[in-house]
């Protein structure tokens, strides 16, 4: 398998993977609907100890010469060692490698935030490997799986996307749904994702490409501290202004191109005698609220988000997009990376996914059609001529098996508990 990913390619897996979504359409488990998009962290196979400078992990640290000559000082003759005198043994305690910054020693949650730890330093195991922090969870390398889910029932994987673990998901948005449109040549009319792809961005991007977001805002409704959001604030469309609580309106100041936002405040020591200044602005100066340029696609999510189909898609979303990535943990090892490189990892994520849709393609289909038509085209002693179809047979055949020997030992069983019975039947009428 290790020279069958240098051989075949990205091409050939990525084809298996598109084979494999053809075969779920041709059991019937594919149709137009809602797409979820999801994503969650890989482990990868690399410990934290293996950080280092980036410099030190693309320079070695001597230069041929040099490394002889304390290869040679370091390797003493027998001699030399018997005149020696006899060394202390090793203390248990070992002191950090020299080369990782003393902030970066603590392994289980380093000082400093993790995208500083990803521009200093690298894994010298797996560089495209990236530091990661969540709570409940110590620090570790890691990558980040992308997934489309479609289907009747939303359990068909028609997208698969490996990222580094710092990529933040807000970003891939529109890369996971092009090769959902490409793979699974299906419309999309709607998008369901969680609070993390709620941004302007991916709004506007949706709502030009003529798709509904079920996405929730990003927005916070409660600032640091306690103090209050924009909930608070009633916007008013005729007037262009806002609101504040206590009732003062708050016009147009400034317009920003670069952020495309709109920036709102009330008048000049207003807040400063206000009964509300500690909830709304505590510091005492004008409060300012800002708006998107065009925020109003934000306010109809939001709609969408809180009527009765967007409550039910999101709570579908837990279940498929999210029941994926458990099925995809528990049974076919994508809690770990079994290789190193962003390119292998992508090639293990395809994989992944392909197993999980042939077995629900295998499952639909009573008998399987496709396994079997295959199989028909085959020529013993002969390979296939295109590599994906020697793919789709060894996974079909390899299922088949897997069927067979699971209704073997059942029938086994089967037979073995009507015999204890029957025995047992016997006694008691003798006896």
């Amino acid at each position: 398998m290790s020279k069958a990913r240098v051989r075949f390619g990205l091409e050939v897996f990525e084809g298996f993977f598109g084979r494999s979504i053809e075969l779920c359409r041709e059991a019937g488990l594919l149709s137009e609907g809602p797409v979820y998009v999801d994503s969650t962290l890989v482990r990868a196979a690399a410990s934290m100890d293996s950080l280092v400078e980036r410099g030190d992990g693309v320079n070695p640290p001597y230069s041929v010469t040099e490394y002889v000559r304390r290869l040679y000082e370091e390797n003493t003759s027998a001699a030399q060692e018997a005149d020696s005198p006899v060394a202390s043994p090793p203390s248990t305690y070992e002191e950090p490698d020299a080369k990782v910054p003393p902030r970066y020693w603590k392994k289980s949650r380093p000082d400093g935030h993790r995208r500083k730890a990803n521009s200093e330093l690298v894994s010298r195991t797996d560089p495209e490997a990236t530091v990661i922090s969540r709570r409940g969870f110590d620090m570790h390398l890691a990558y980040k799986a992308h997934m489309a889910v479609a289907g009747k029932k939303g359990q068909i994987v028609t997208a698969a996307v490996a990222t580094t673990g710092a990529k933040a998901d807000e970003h891939v948005l529109g890369e996971v749904l092009w090769h959902h449109r490409r793979l699974s040549h299906l419309p999309i009319q709607d998008i369901v994702a969680d609070t993390k792809y709620g941004t302007m961005t991916n709004y506007l991007y949706l709502h030009q490409a003529g798709m509904r977001a079920f996405i929730p805002s990003r927005h916070h409704k409660r600032g640091p501290g306690g103090v209050w959001g924009r909930d608070q604030f009633r916007y008013l469309p005729d007037e262009d202004v806002y609101v504040c609580p206590a009732l003062k309106r708050m016009t147009r100041f400034t317009r920003r191109p670069s952020t495309q936002r709109i920036g709102y405040r009330v008048e000049k020591g207003t807040c400063e005698s206000c009964s509300f200044r500690q909830r709304c602005s505590p510091s005492g100066g004008e409060r300012t609220i800002s708006r998107f340029f065009d925020h109003q696609l934000i306010d109809e999510a939001e709609e969408r988000v809180a009527g009765v189909l967007g409550r039910r898609l999101l709570h579908e979303r837990q279940v498929r997009s999210e029941g994926a990535f458990a099925l995809a943990k528990e049974l076919h090892g994508l809690r770990r990376t079994r290789f190193v490189g962003r390119r292998k990892v992508q090639i293990q994520l395809w994989l992944t996914a392909a197993a999980m849709n042939i077995k629900k393609a295998a499952k639909a289909m009573r008998p399987l059609p496709a396994a079997a038509a295959v199989a028909r085209t085959a020529v013993p002693g002969r390979p296939f001529s295109n590599p994906v179809d020697s793919l789709i047979l060894a996974g079909a055949t390899t299922l088949l098996r897997l069927g067979r020997a699971v209704s073997n030992s059942v029938h086994k069983s089967l037979r073995q508990q009507a015999q204890h019975n029957w025995d047992r039947l016997l006694m008691e009428r003798m006896g």
